[in-house]
């Protein structure tokens, strides 16, 4: 039995990564800061007719009715609008959707969507994610690299990163550095990285990785580098509370990524490489970014 001040919340996810972060991130702190009872359902395992809308037939009858509906990626936007009309739940939709937002009770869109100016929606600055904040208690005598790969949005240049990554390690000798890469990394790249032999950089490629690695590194590690194609890791790097700069890389076009990613640098969010003197550890920005945090006390305040 679920205690008389909880609210029962339903998300709806699609299973992308990028979409269940940021409903991890979101849901953890719901439920960090009031009483929820959570309930993950995949789109797959919801079909729901327009009869049964119609009817307001309850569905999921083994699970106690919503109070709350999350939902993230289109395939969820239509069923969660079904959802409001059978159980009368609230609704929260994340990202700008094909729907117009005054369907939906509250949405949480990042700024570079171009969300909306409603009463309803809250624009945040990048995407929220699970990553929780650190500023102190970091062995400044560590850094992590976090490498991306082909992209729609710069030129990706093995050889140019390999030599970035060289170069900041040979600037500070004094720090042991970790990379690893991801799956859009070319194949050669680990390989011809690893044949420079620098001794104070170990490689880990994403496929050796446990659970939690990249988690452990937000928290721990003094400074991050990350390529800017990495957009969701670009703003869990700043999330966390880390140093955190950015590897260069041409633009094929002037995109919304590649915007985003000016913007921030302009911002003074993350440093350039171009412009940093890499003999310098990263400085941390005075600024402070938790927009999960800042979304579910939003969400409690505004749907209360």
């Amino acid at each position: 039995m679920k205690d008389a001040t909880s609210r029962v919340l339903w998300v709806v996810t699609d299973e992308k990564p990028g979409h269940r972060s940021q409903q991890e991130g979101l849901v953890e702190r719901l439920q960090a800061l009031a009483s929820f009872d959570v309930f993950w359902l995949n789109v797959e395992s919801l079909d729901i007719s327009l009869l049964d809308v119609l009817l307001r037939r309850r569905i999921k009858p083994e699970l106690p009715a919503p109070d709350w509906i999350l939902g993230a990626g289109a395939g969820t936007h239509s069923l969660i609008l079904k959802l409001k009309r059978i159980f009368r739940a609230k609704t929260i939709l994340l990202m700008r959707g094909a729907f117009p937002m005054a369907l939906f009770d509250a949405n949480i869109t990042p700024v570079h969507d171009n969300p909306p100016k409603r009463r309803n929606v809250l624009p945040t600055t990048g995407v929220m994610n699970p990553v929780v904040p650190r500023y102190e208690g970091r062995d400044e005598h560590t850094g992590t690299f976090l490498i991306g790969g082909v992209n729609d949005h710069y030129q990706w240049d093995d050889a140019w990163i390999i030599e970035q990554v060289a170069r900041i390690c040979r600037a500070q000798p004094q720090v042991q550095w970790t990379l690893t890469d991801s799956r859009r990394s070319p194949d050669a790249f680990l390989p011809a990285l690893k044949a420079l032999a620098l001794p104070n950089l170990t490689l880990i490629s994403y496929r050796d990785t446990q659970r939690g690695f990249i988690k452990q590194q937000l928290d721990t590690t003094g400074q991050l580098w990350v390529t800017r194609d990495s957009v969701s890791m670009v703003y869990e790097c700043i999330t966390s509370g880390a140093a955190t700069g950015l590897l260069d890389l041409k633009p094929l076009r002037q995109s919304r990524v590649v915007k985003d990613m000016d913007k921030l640098l302009q911002q003074g969010w993350v440093q350039d490489y171009a412009q940093w003197d890499i003999q310098q550890p990263l400085p941390v920005t005075e600024t402070k970014l938790w927009e999960a945090d800042r979304g579910a006390r939003w969400l409690l305040d505004f749907l209360r």
